[in-house]
Parts: C-alpha cells; sequence; structure tokens
C-alpha cells in the first residue's frame, strides 16, 4: 500500500513545483494579450501592445543591440569554447585538471562579483570604454565555459579512430579537424551555440555593471521602466524573452537527441 501511496505524492508534489513555476511566466504571457492598459488583469484581447512593441524606438534600439551582442557572443564564445575543448582533450599539460577546473570559475561566481570585477578589469586596468566592446567581452567571459563543457561532453563519445585513419592517410591536422572531427563535434558546437545566445541576451546583472551611456540592452530597458510600473509592454518584452529561451532549449534539446540517434 505505501509504495502505491509514495508515488502520487511524488507526483504532486512534482505538479505543485511546476505549477509554482510556470505560474508566473503564464502570467505575463496571457497579460501580454490583454487590453487592460495597466497589464495587470485580463480585459478581453488584443495584439496593439505588440504592435506598441515594434513601433517604439526604444524598444527596438535595446532589441537590436541585445541582438547583435548576442551574435557576436555566440560565433566567438563558440569559437573559443571548441578550441579549448580540443585542446584540453588532446594535449596533455601540467596543470592540465586545475585550468580545467578553473574555467568553471565565470559560471559559478556570483553575477555581482563578475560584473563589478570587470567593471575594475575595464576601466582601472586597461582602460576600454563602456560600451559595445565592454559587454560583448564580458559576455565572452561567462559564456565560453558552457561552450567548452558540453563540446568535452560530445568528445568524451566520440570515436577518435576516424581522426586518426585520415592522419594515417596523409590529412593534415587543420585538414582532418574541418573535414572529420569539426562535422562529427557540429551537434555539440550548433547545441553551445543555440545554448549561449539565450544566456547572453537575457544577462542583466553583469551587462548592468559594464554597460555604459547609450548600450541599454532589452533587459537592462525593461529594468528602468519597470522603477516606474508594470505596462503592457513591459509583459510582452517578457514573452520575448521567455520565447527566446525556449526556443534555444528546443533546439539544444534536438541537438542532443540527434547527437545521441548519431552514436
Amino acid at each position: 500500500m505505501k509504495k502505491k501511496i509514495a508515488p502520487k505524492i511524488l507526483g504532486t508534489l512534482s505538479g505543485l513545483i511546476l505549477i509554482f513555476l510556470w505560474a508566473p511566466v503564464i502570467l505575463i504571457i496571457v497579460y501580454s494579450f490583454s487590453n487592460n492598459k495597466y497589464g495587470s488583469s485580463w480585459e478581453g484581447f488584443t495584439l496593439k501592445w505588440y504592435a506598441k512593441l515594434f513601433t517604439n524606438d526604444l524598444v527596438r534600439d535595446a532589441l537590436m543591440r541585445s541582438l547583435i551582442i548576442a551574435g557576436v557572443t555566440v560565433v566567438i564564445s563558440t569559437l573559443i569554447g571548441t578550441l579549448t575543448a580540443y585542446g584540453l582533450y588532446k594535449l596533455n599539460f601540467k596543470g592540465k585538471q586545475f585550468l580545467r577546473t578553473s574555467i568553471l570559475l565565470p559560471i559559478v561566481f556570483p553575477s555581482v562579483v563578475t560584473g563589478s570585477a570587470l567593471l575594475v578589469f575595464f576601466t582601472r586596468l586597461i582602460h576600454i570604454p563602456l560600451g559595445y566592446p565592454s559587454i560583448i567581452i564580458a559576455h565572452i567571459v561567462f559564456c565560453s565555459p558552457l561552450a567548452v563543457f558540453i563540446i568535452l561532453g560530445r568528445m568524451q563519445r566520440f570515436d577518435w579512430s576516424w581522426e586518426e585513419a585520415a592522419l594515417d592517410l596523409g590529412a593534415t591536422p587543420f585538414r582532418t579537424f574541418i573535414r572529420v572531427t569539426g562535422p562529427q563535434l557540429m551537434p555539440a558546437i550548433m547545441a553551445s551555440a543555440m545554448l549561449i545566445f539565450p544566456w547572453s541576451f537575457d544577462d542583466f546583472v553583469i551587462t548592468y555593471f559594464v554597460a555604459g551611456v547609450g548600450s541599454t540592452t532589452l533587459p537592462i530597458y525593461v529594468f528602468s521602466q519597470l522603477r516606474f510600473g508594470a505596462t503592457p509592454v513591459i509583459n510582452t518584452i517578457g514573452t520575448l524573452f521567455v520565447a527566446v529561451t525556449m526556443l534555444g532549449m528546443l533546439l539544444v534539446y534536438l541537438l542532443q537527441r540527434k547527437t545521441e540517434a548519431d552514436t
């Protein structure tokens, strides 16, 4: 009898936790379609807030900045992560394990600590102007480790005899990586890119520290508007964040399934 009750209790608790986690998100999405001018109750279906969102110059500029920063971060972080993961897996050198562990630091450190440290580093040591350069470098710092460990996980299941065969047949190491190793790692590389994009796009804390005047990203714009009270446009922006994040997670899931099927 106890064996039958336990799964029911666990199932009920799991359901309650999911409701608690998703209820605020669902509420924001629902209210983004509400005709209420304060965005705090339901007064009929409308799409006018989405129309206002994309005709708002400040929102459009902030969105473009976020997309540009996230796009550049994805390309550079994925490239750095791929090369770093390949080197950590293939090369043997003193301090390799320490380096592999220390790469996790930008992920596990509190964002406030990372952001403040980067602010001091940019303004007092290397004197990089706050703006696009500082934001992109900061995003690369905390996004590259993610790519490293995703690609390292794929390398654990990689059949390295293919690479050895290509080298034995006369291919150069560079050509072998481009024609043999790279395509086999591509699902993991794409999964890293799809996960990095929403992570960079959604970041607020670190970006808030290193963004200069005129470099307002979408999360910073949302924060600045919330200080004056919630509006329906904020609900639409929140829905946009949810859609971007869920799309990235869905693509990562599909790529992981493809990787498992290939292996």
